[in-house]
C-alpha cells in the first residue's frame, strides 16, 4: 500500500467538482483522483529535480497510482461559502466562492491499498510531495508527505455492487482511466481521426497521446478545443463519502483546557480607534460589545468567550476562568483608547484566531444620542499583542503589580446588601473566594465629591435582560493589600464586562 496525507494550512480546501460551475457552490469532496495526479505532473514540470527524477520516471509512477482507485480518510468539515462581486465598471457579477472548513492540524489521507512502488517511485512522490503547494484551486494551501505510518480506517471508498445505505452521501468523482484502458481507447479513436479534415486533426490527436501522463496533463481549453464533450482519459465513479454538515460535528467542537490553552494567564491588548471615541463611563458598554464580536462568526465559541462547557455556563467557578473584557483610558483623559481581553488559564488556538480578526467594534442606535448622531457608531481595533500580563505593566497601570489599587469603574456588589455585609464585606469575601490573593488589609470609599468621575455618570446596567442585578448606584473604593497584587484586578457584578476595575497606584511616598 502507498499513503499519502495532505495537511492545510489555512484550514479550507477549495475545489469545484469536474464538470460544474464554481457558482454551484459545491466542493469536490473527497478529493478527485485526476485532480491529484494532475498535481503531482504539474509539481514535476515545475518544481521537480529533473536530473534526479526522469519524464519516464513519471510516466511508471502515474500508471502504477492509475491502475487503482484510492480511498480516503476524509477529516471532519464544514460546507460554507462566501459571496463577492467582480470588480466591473458595469453589469457586476455575483460569484460564490465554496469551501470546506476544518481543524488546521487535520489530516486529510489518500490510499492505494493494492499499489506497491518501487523504491524509486517512492522517493519521487516524497520529492513532489514537498513540492505541491496546493490541492484543488491555488487558495488551498496545502503540504503533502509519504504517509508509511499510516495504519487506521478510511471513510470514503468506491461504492461496492452489494452497497447497503449506512447514512454515507454517493458522490461522483473524476477519476483517470488505467493505463491499460487508455491503451484500448486510444487505439479505438486514432483510426477514426483519419476521416476528420486535416485542419482539426492535429488538434485531435494532440489530446490522445501514447503515455497516461501525457493525456492527464492535457489542458482542459485543448480538450475543448478538439470537440471532447468530456476528456476522454477520465471516467466517472461513484464514491460513499461521511455528510458534511452545515455545523461542525461535537468532535470538532470542543477540545479539553489542557489540549487547546497553555494554562497560564494571558492578555490580548488592543488599540482602539474612531470618530467620536468612548467616554470611559461606557466600559459596560465596550465590554458586552468586545465579547459579542468575539462570539460570533460561526461555529461553536471558544470556552474562554462564552463560559460554557457542554454541561452548561460556569456560573460556580469562583476563580473566573473564562474571559474579562476590560475597556481602558490608559492617558487618562476620560476616553477610551485600549481594549484589554484577559483569561486567567490563557487562550485556546480558536481564541487566539478569533482574538487575530478582531478589527472592529460597532453600534447601531436608532435614535439620535447626545452627540445628535444616529445610526450606528464604529470604532477601529488593532491588536497590540498576546502576551502575559506583566509584558504590558509598563504601558497600562491595569496590568502592574501593586499593593493600593483604585477604582477607575465602579464596584457593584454582587451579593443583596445585608447588616454587616456591604461593599467591605463582600469584596473580602470575592477575594477569598477566587484564591491566589493575599489579604486584603483595607477597603475604603472614595469620598464622591472629590472624585472626577462619580459612580452616576456609569453605565451600569447590564443589557441582557433577565438579571438579577444586586446593586445598580456602586460605589468608587481604594483596596490595600498585605503583599504587591498583579493585575488586572476587578471584582463585582458585570466585572467581566468593565464594572469593578481598579488601576495600580503607585506606594505613597512620606517625608522624614
Amino acid at each position: 500500500m502507498i499513503a499519502f496525507a495532505f495537511s492545510f494550512p489555512a484550514g479550507r480546501y477549495h475545489a469545484t467538482p469536474w464538470g460544474r460551475h464554481v457558482n454551484e457552490a459545491d466542493v469536490a469532496w473527497p478529493p478527485e483522483p485526476v485532480r491529484i495526479l494532475r498535481g503531482l505532473i504539474a509539481t514535476w514540470w515545475r518544481k521537480a529535480d529533473r536530473e534526479c527524477f526522469s519524464k519516464a520516471m513519471l510516466d511508471d509512477l502515474i500508471d502504477a497510482l492509475a491502475s487503482e482507485l484510492p480511498v480516503f480518510r476524509l477529516p471532519p468539515a464544514v460546507h460554507t461559502h462566501v459571496r463577492a462581486y467582480m470588480p466591473a465598471p458595469a453589469d457586476k457579477k455575483l460569484i460564490y466562492d465554496a469551501f470546506l472548513r476544518f481543524d488546521r492540524d487535520a489530516e486529510l489521507i489518500i490510499a492505494w491499498p493494492g499499489v506497491a512502488l518501487s523504491a524509486e517511485q517512492k522517493e519521487l512522490c516524497s520529492h513532489l510531495l514537498e513540492r505541491i503547494g496546493y490541492l484543488g484551486r491555488a487558495e488551498s494551501w496545502a503540504c503533502g508527505r509519504v504517509a508509511d505510518d499510516w495504519d487506521g480506517e478510511f471513510n470514503a471508498c468506491p461504492r461496492k455492487p452489494d452497497h447497503v445505505s449506512s447514512g454515507d452521501v454517493p458522490v461522483d468523482v473524476a477519476a483517470p482511466l488505467t493505463p491499460a484502458e487508455w491503451a484500448g481507447l486510444r487505439s479505438r479513436l486514432l483510426p477514426g481521426a483519419d476521416r476528420i479534415k486535416k485542419a482539426k486533426r492535429g488538434a485531435l490527436e494532440a489530446t490522445l497521446p501514447e503515455r497516461l501522463s501525457e493525456a492527464l496533463s492535457v489542458d482542459s481549453s485543448e480538450w475543448q478545443a478538439a470537440g471532447w464533450s468530456s476528456p476522454p482519459p477520465l471516467r466517472r465513479e461513484v464514491y460513499d463519502r461521511p455528510p458534511v454538515g452545515p455545523l461542525p460535528s461535537s468532535s470538532v467542537q470542543r477540545r479539553s483546557v489542557s489540549e487547546s490553552q497553555p494554562g497560564r494567564p494571558e492578555v490580548a491588548r488592543f488599540v482602539l480607534a474612531g470618530r467620536p471615541q468612548p467616554r470611559i463611563e461606557e466600559s459596560l458598554r465596550i465590554g458586552e460589545l468586545a465579547r459579542a464580536a468575539l462570539m460570533s462568526g460561526g461555529g461553536v465559541p471558544p470556552l474562554e468567550f462564552s463560559g460554557r462547557t457542554a454541561g452548561g455556563p460556569q456560573r460556580d467557578d469562583p476563580a473566573h476562568g473564562h474571559s474579562f473584557f476590560l475597556a481602558e483610558d490608559a492617558d487618562e483623559d476620560g476616553q477610551i483608547d485600549h481594549l484589554i481581553v484577559f483569561c486567567r488559564h490563557g487562550f485556546s488556538l480558536e481564541a487566539r484566531r478569533r482574538l487575530d480578526r478582531l478589527h472592529r467594534l460597532w453600534l447601531a442606535h436608532g435614535r439620535t444620542d447626545e452627540a445628535a448622531e444616529r445610526g450606528r457608531k464604529e470604532w477601529r481595533l488593532a491588536l497590540e499583542d498576546i502576551a502575559a500580563p506583566q509584558d504590558f505593566a509598563q504601558a497600562s497601570a491595569l496590568l502592574r503589580s501593586s499593593r493600593i489599587w483604585t477604582s477607575v469603574t465602579p464596584y457593584l456588589m454582587p451579593w443583596h446588601i445585608k447588616r454587616n455585609f456591604g461593599p467591605t464585606e463582600q469584596i473580602k469575601r470575592e477575594a477569598v473566594r477566587r484564591g491566589g490573593y493575599p489579604v486584603l488589609a483595607n477597603v475604603a470609599a472614595l469620598d464622591q465629591s472629590t472624585v472626577t468621575k462619580r459612580t452616576i455618570k456609569f453605565q451600569r446596567i447590564r443589557s441582557r435582560r433577565g438579571l438579577v442585578q444586586p446593586d445598580q448606584l456602586g460605589c468608587l473604593l481604594k483596596l490595600t493589600f498585605a503583599e504587591p497584587v498583579d493585575g488586572p484586578l476587578v471584582f463585582g457584578f458585570g466585572c467581566h464586562y468593565g464594572l469593578g476595575l481598579f488601576k495600580a497606584e503607585e506606594p505613597e511616598v512620606h517625608g522624614s
